[in-house]
């Protein structure tokens, strides 16, 4: 980001914030999918005998792992995902054609060529969250972050490589697509390595039909969570990109995507402790439980915290320092971010302590809120509040009506009644 905020025109870096956003789609097209299967794997690596649709199965032997409901799952996986790689393809065509193409030609650009290497950098991210479900449900964490890391390693250099050439948005599009290309290899070695699909055999389309009839029911619920959760973030990228000026819409996608990338390091523990949570509540050992949740949460919070305190008084300072051609918005923009961000961390610990039980109560709230966030907020800036506070506030006060507060004593009643 740094050789971008010095190279990048306001318009460049706005449009490039755009395409974040669109990449950012790949945890919507998800679907909750992959999270969904890696619980299940979880589940039965831990000697769950049977799937079902909510809670957690009593038919269990912990001495014998179903590898044939095992195999059940990864095909279900496979099947699930190149759907979606199709469906995502269809979309990200539209999107060019009807959106984007607009945007980038009120500031003079061309962005096909840049648009097609994302795009496919996106589609080969979707096939990749088989590799995700496989990883965390075999309990490999440290495997899909040394994955992770060579794949990032790869953008970068190719990134800042061709940004030295000044390719600027063509060069993040080609470093996306190398990268992408990087994990796809990473990853298939890594599984053959370690041999995750142990015990694997196809099954039949049949066996494919009644495995997604139990796992979609949720894996949809948090599907409509991460749109809620879309709407609440990324879309508003694309409305400030319309109704406000290049460097407002810079300055805004900056800071949205500083907090976004600190909201990810923030929960990057709780994923990390998330397969032995679920292994946890599988055991029925509660008391793990409550010792796993505490110490994730204490992580998690004292991260954002520390990582809001950076933004409020280290990053105004380092962006002066690089002569930065986009800066972040005034104190009072950033103090309101910084809040929002701190609930959002604690609610996403409750959540993923309720998902873990194979329950998803919050579905509904979170895509109503964030339908009615943005109703607000596009009302807001027609009757004229075109300042960069009117999307932050409003997303920060429709949160804190229910979900800032209510899934937080859900996750106290589970670990109190347990």
């Amino acid at each position: 980001m740094p050789f971008a905020l010095v190279s990048f025109t306001e318009a460049e870096f706005s449009l490039w914030m755009v395409f974040v956003a669109f990449y950012a789609l790949i945890v919507v097209f998800d679907f909750g999918l992959s999270t969904t299967f890696s619980r299940q794997i979880n589940y039965v690596l831990s000697g769950a005998q049977s799937l079902i649709k909510v809670g957690v199965s009593q038919e269990v032997n912990k001495n014998s792992i179903n590898y044939l409901l095992f195999s059940k799952i990864i095909n279900s996986a496979k099947c699930v995902f190149f759907f979606i790689a199709i469906i995502t393809t269809a979309i990200l065509l539209v999107t060019y054609f009807f959106f984007l193409s607009s945007i980038a030609a009120k500031s003079g650009l061309d962005i096909s060529l840049e648009w097609l290497f994302y795009s496919l950098a996106i589609i080969i991210n979707i096939f990749c969250l088989l590799y995700n479900a496989l990883f965390f449900g075999t309990n490999n964490v440290a495997s899909i972050y040394k994955v992770v890391s060579f794949s990032n390693l790869a953008f970068f250099v190719f990134a800042i490589t061709l940004i030295f050439y000044d390719y600027t948005l063509m060069a993040v599009a080609v470093a996306r697509l190398l990268s992408a290309i990087a994990y796809y290899l990473c990853a298939n070695y890594e599984i053959n390595k370690l041999k995750m699909l142990y015990g694997y055999v196809k099954t039949s389309w049949q066996d494919t039909k009644t495995t997604l009839s139990l796992l979609i029911p949720n894996a949809g619920r948090i599907g409509i969570v991460s749109l809620g959760n879309f709407l609440l973030t990324k879309t508003t990228i694309l409305i400030v990109a319309y109704y406000f000026s290049a460097s407002e819409s810079a300055s805004y996608s900056l800071a949205l995507n500083l907090f976004g990338i600190l909201t990810s390091v923030s929960l990057l523990y709780m994923t990390v402790v998330t397969p032995i949570l679920n292994r946890a509540i599988q055991d029925a050992d509660f008391s793990k439980v409550r010792k796993l949740q505490f110490k994730v949460r204490l992580v998690c919070l004292t991260t954002c915290l520390l990582g809001c305190a950076s933004v409020l008084i280290i990053v105004p300072e380092l962006l002066s320092l690089i002569n930065s051609k986009t800066n972040l918005p005034n104190i009072y923009v950033l103090a309101f971010f910084s809040l929002m961000v701190f609930l959002d961390v604690n609610r996403q610990l409750s959540m993923n302590l309720i998902a873990a039980t194979n329950h998803i109560p919050f579905y509904k709230a979170i895509v109503f809120s964030g339908a009615v966030s943005i109703i607000m907020i596009l009302a807001a800036l027609e009757l004229g509040y075109l300042t960069l506070l009117t999307p932050v506030i409003i997303s920060l006060a429709v949160q804190s009506l229910f979900n800032n507060w209510y899934w937080t004593l859900r996750e106290r009643d589970i670990l109190i009644k347990q």
